[in-house]
């Protein structure tokens, strides 16, 4: 029924009328995904006490158990266990990097922070 409908209302062979639709739907749209560069996203255990919004620039540096983050000379938060990725690009930037939060935790104890 479906086919000879269409035949029938729409004047055109079927095959004419879909002639290119498959080379159509190849081609890139706006929902095609091209990662430029990797996210370099940690997760901080924040002290408490320590305030930070979203948008808040810290420094993180190497220290022995993992990243220190810092408000300055203040420390405010560490990060246990980065991932190799984020350990390489903080030991490329001389062991110091810019650390932005993206988010914070429910209870304002963990933060998300973008590695620039």
């Amino acid at each position: 029924m479906g086919l000879d409908y269409i035949r029938r209302e729409t004047g055109k062979p079927w095959r004419r009328r879909w002639n290119g639709g498959l080379d159509r739907l190849k081609t890139p749209t706006l929902l095609d995904l091209a990662i430029s560069e990797t996210a370099r996203i940690v997760t901080a255990e924040l002290a408490p006490g320590a305030q930070a919004k979203v948008g808040d620039s810290f420094i993180v540096e190497c220290s022995p158990d993992g990243f220190t983050v810092s408000d300055g000379l203040r420390p405010i938060g560490r990060v246990a266990k980065p991932t190799a990725e984020a350990t390489a690009a903080v030991t490329a930037s001389g062991g110091c990097a810019e650390g932005v939060v993206e988010r914070i935790g429910l209870f304002g104890d963990i933060a998300e922070l973008s590695l620039k």
